[in-house]
Parts: structure tokens; sequence; C-alpha cells
């Protein structure tokens, strides 16, 4: 299979490349990774007349962060970057948990977080981990920007906020809450691949009892979720392995899992109580020690 044709355009600041989306109304694309977006041109469920490639803009693959203003990603940050990086694994160990188990090496090289969040699956992995660190997602078109809590950007399957005309420029992340603890669980038939049922959990606890928890489902729903109903047993209270199936058995009834290739719907919400519960209590051990 082979590509359309189309005109390659490479602009070097984001206002250029905002201006020039807007111009072509819908026939122009943003192209990061490509990962995803090569390969729907190549079956031509998509045919951009043009394809705008934001890697010459300065700065967007930078990862930064600071105590008081937190974690800030730029959009082309890679998802092996993600892995890799020494602050991520520090302070948002779920987070380099869940890029480490994206896809293939070779492909985590390439594929950008901007471009994973933009894709808008609810399968994808590191958008589910920071849904649980608190995650908004900056979005810049020519002459302004606006930022978005993650948890409220994804619409369904390959739909989201995202406007003609804007890119995804940075994802930024508060600082930790203390005493707190993550986990993120992905069940696949190899580890590499889409998820059948993923989980991302952080916890954070007082001296005896869960102050706050988050807990995101994947692949069980139009979209990743934050099980909010599940959250909420947990909180003010001491969590033991009855109480983390409690809140397992909550998540399980908030999921909305269907039949595909990769499982059946009866079987995916099964698997949604035997993870959340395991994630649960992995994130409560992970905080009691120390956390992240």
């Amino acid at each position: 299979m082979h590509l359309p044709q189309f005109e390659y355009f490479v602009p070097t600041s984001a206002e250029e490349a905002c201006s020039f989306l807007a111009r072509h109304q819908g026939d122009a694309l943003p192209l990061a990774g490509g990962t995803d977006l090569l390969v729907k041109m190549k079956h031509r469920r998509v045919v951009p007349g043009f394809l705008v490639n934001l890697k010459n803009i300065p700065g967007m693959d930078e990862i930064e962060y600071d105590e008081e203003k937190g974690l800030r990603i730029g959009a082309l940050a890679t998802i092996q970057s993600l892995k890799n990086s020494v602050i991520i694994k520090r302070h948002f160990k779920v987070l380099a948990q869940a890029a480490g188990v994206e896809s293939s090496v070779q492909i985590r090289n390439v594929a950008t977080l901007g471009g994973n969040i933009a894709n808008a699956s609810p399968a994808a992995d590191a958008p589910l981990a920071l849904i649980t660190l608190g995650a908004s997602v900056v979005l810049t078109r020519a002459g302004g920007r606006r930022e978005i809590p993650l948890e409220d950007f994804f619409l369904g399957p390959g739909k989201s906020m995202l406007q003609t005309g804007e890119i995804i420029s940075e994802i930024r992340v508060p600082s930790p809450w203390g005493r707190t603890g993550g986990s993120y669980l992905k069940h696949a038939v190899r580890r590499t691949d889409i998820a059948i049922v993923s989980v991302a959990v952080v916890v954070r606890l007082g001296e005896k009892v869960c102050e706050e928890a988050r807990i995101a489902l994947g692949s069980v729903a139009p979209t990743a979720f934050r099980a909010k109903r599940a959250e909420e047993c947990l909180k003010d209270r001491e969590i033991t392995d009855e109480l983390a199936e409690k809140a397992a058995l909550t998540a399980m009834g908030e999921s909305h899992p269907i039949d595909d290739i990769r499982g059946y719907a009866e079987y995916r919400s099964q698997t949604v109580l035997d993870i959340t519960k395991q994630a649960i209590l992995e994130a409560t051990q992970d905080a009691r020690l120390g956390g992240i």
C-alpha cells in the first residue's frame, strides 16, 4: 500500500502551523510522529491535501519539571522519552509505567505524546495515566491558546475537543500530592498490544486512611474515563483487600465494554474487577513505601 499524494509544509513556529491549518480548513493535517496518521492515509481513512510537519517548531519536545509549577511535556516528546525520563520516573511513576507498555520500542521512539492524545483512542496508555495525575492539555491556535483538563478532552473514539486550526502544544501536570502512590496495569494478548482493558490508579494516603484516589479505565467505554464512584469508595477509609475489591466492583459497574475483535464485553468486565483491585493495592503499597 502507498500513501496518497499530498503537499508538505514545514513551519518553524506554532503560529505559522496553526495559520496554515486554519487557512486550509480540514484539508491540512498536522504531522508529529505519524505512527497513526500515515497508517490511516495508506488505508485511505483520511486523504489530506497537505501535511504540516511540526518537528521544526522549537521547544515542542521538551520535558521540564518545577516543584511549584509542576511538569510540562512538549507535545512532540516521544513516548520512549517519557519511559526513560528520570524526572517522570521519580515524580510521576504511573506515567512512566504506562509509557513503557505502549506498543514496541520502535514505535515508542517515533510516536509522540501529543499525537497519542490527538488520536483519541480509548485504549491509549499514556493519556490514561495522565488523567489520574490531573493533567491538562494546552491547545494553540493562531492568536491564542486554551487549556482543557485531559479527562474532559475526549468526546468519543477518534473524537476530541481539538478544533480545525488548533494543535496540541503541551501537556501540563501538577506537582505530586505528597504521600502518593500509583500503579498502571494493562491486560492485552501481549504486553505491547492494544489494551483489552487498562487501569491507572493514584492514591494519596494520610496517616491511616486514603485522603484522595483517582481511578481511570481504558478500553471499556467510548473514551478513557475516571471511575468516580469507585474513587469515593476509597476516600477517607483505610484501604484493605476487602475495600479494594468493593471499589473494583464499583468500577466494573461504571464501565461500558463492548464485544470486539480483542475481547467480549463479559470478559472485559471481569478483567476490570481483577486488575482494578490489583492496581489499587499496588498503588496503596507504593504510597506506604514512599510513593512518587
